[in-house]
């Protein structure tokens, strides 16, 4: 790890000194969120004085899910961050709004990266983001239950005719059944994408197509077979106390719930998430990408510029990698945890989720869709509501 960041040193310093300027210092600040990813922004801050010291970056603890709409009010007042921190999914507002400005010679930058975090960082051909993580949500399974996990929704079907006890809710699988996040897995594995099929479409949402309407018959009917409460109850909470105390043989969530089943001392393993036979071999999962972004505010553009590519430096995301156990979307960083490998497997098969404003439609409209069809109201029905509610709103 030395030798690298020494080498990540030495190979930007020509360009960043260059990039300085001739006056005075210049002043940038960031906004990250707190906990682990401030201790990286922190540690980042440091090596690149290092090699820029006419740059003073400073550290401003704002929430990565909060950012956008803060930059939005204190962007034009003069007082936002010249590089912030932001869930992939915001790029389409953020671009609308004038708010970012797209990334420079971004076919060679994002070259190291997946081709899911390529196109994370994109909106309309033109790359805007700075891939800082990678996650998607898996199945989680209970090593002392489960030897070899379920490949199929069949397999566990079958389990869970043994395995369950409604009046001691037990259960084979839990999950937060009414989260539109999660549930993207049935519409887009029984062939349904969200604004089809590159995710950028906003007139073919799909939600209530043929492939959608029976992707939700199917989900329907796990109610009985798998998980027999209803939707209301089924909160994050619920489900990892399950979990935790064995009386759920397997969940489906993300890595952020990984060290809290380890402090609780949970013997687990990750795999893909179950296929459907018959219709697909692996579920689709949505897939969220961690990006820095250039205010378009900033009075600095260019240094800005280069210390948003600093931080997603190979070095710099091996050391983020260290320090918050989040993957890196970078190809040239080889992951070899135990845990995590695990979710990589499902990245294969994830797919980022849409960038364009009316995803935001998707998550109000299909969740109460979700939550009635899991309690019983006719499919049809629901989902064509949901599709009326996204198409007023275009």
């Amino acid at each position: 790890m030395k030798k690298s960041l020494v080498f990540i040193s030495l190979s930007f310093a020509g360009a960043l000194l260059f990039a300085s300027p001739k006056g005075g210092k210049v002043q940038l600040k960031v906004w990250e969120s707190q906990g682990p990813e401030s201790e990286f922004i922190h540690y980042a801050i440091k090596e690149y004085r290092k090699v820029n010291p006419k740059v003073k970056v400073t550290y401003e603890a704002v929430s990565a899910t909060d950012s956008r709409a803060k930059l939005e009010l204190d962007g034009p007042a003069g007082v936002g961050a010249d590089i912030f921190v932001s869930p992939h999914d915001h790029i389409g507002a953020l671009v609308a709004g004038g708010h970012v400005i797209p990334v420079e010679d971004s076919e060679k930058y994002l070259d190291s990266f997946y081709d899911m975090a390529k196109v994370a960082s994109s909106y309309n051909g033109l790359a805007y983001g700075y891939p800082l993580a990678a996650e998607t949500y898996a199945l989680f399974y209970n090593k002392n239950i489960i030897k070899v996990p379920p490949k199929s929704w069949e397999e566990i079907i079958t389990f869970a005719k043994t395995f369950n006890v409604k009046s001691e809710n037990k259960f084979a699988l839990v999950w937060s059944v009414a989260d539109a996040y999660f549930d993207y897995m049935f519409l887009d594995s029984f062939g349904a994408p969200l604004f089809g099929p590159n995710g950028d479409n906003y007139k073919q949402h799909n939600l209530n197509s043929p492939a959608a309407i029976k992707s939700m018959k199917y989900f329907q009917k796990l109610r009985s077979l798998i998980f027999d409460i209803p939707a209301s109850d089924a909160t994050s909470d619920m489900c990892d106390a399950q979990f935790i105390s064995g009386k759920a043989a397997m969940i489906i969530t993300g890595p952020w719930k990984i060290a809290d089943y380890k402090k609780n001392n949970v013997n687990f393993g990750i795999a893909p998430l179950p296929g459907f036979n018959g219709i697909a071999e692996h579920s689709s999962s949505f897939s969220g990408v961690r990006l820095a972004f250039v205010s378009a505010y900033s009075e600095h553009p260019e240094e800005a510029k280069e210390f948003a590519k600093f931080i997603t430096s190979k070095a710099m995301l091996e050391k983020r990698f260290e320090i918050t156990n989040q993957i890196s979307p970078r190809k040239d960083i080889v992951v070899n945890d135990e845990h995590l490998n695990g979710i990589k497997s499902q990245l294969a098969y994830a797919k980022p989720m849409p960038v364009i404003p009316q995803l935001g439609i998707y998550w109000s409209a299909m969740g109460a869709a979700y939550a009635g069809i899991w309690s019983g109201d006719d499919v049809k029905t629901a989902l064509d509501a949901a599709a009326a509610t996204m198409e007023a709103a275009q």
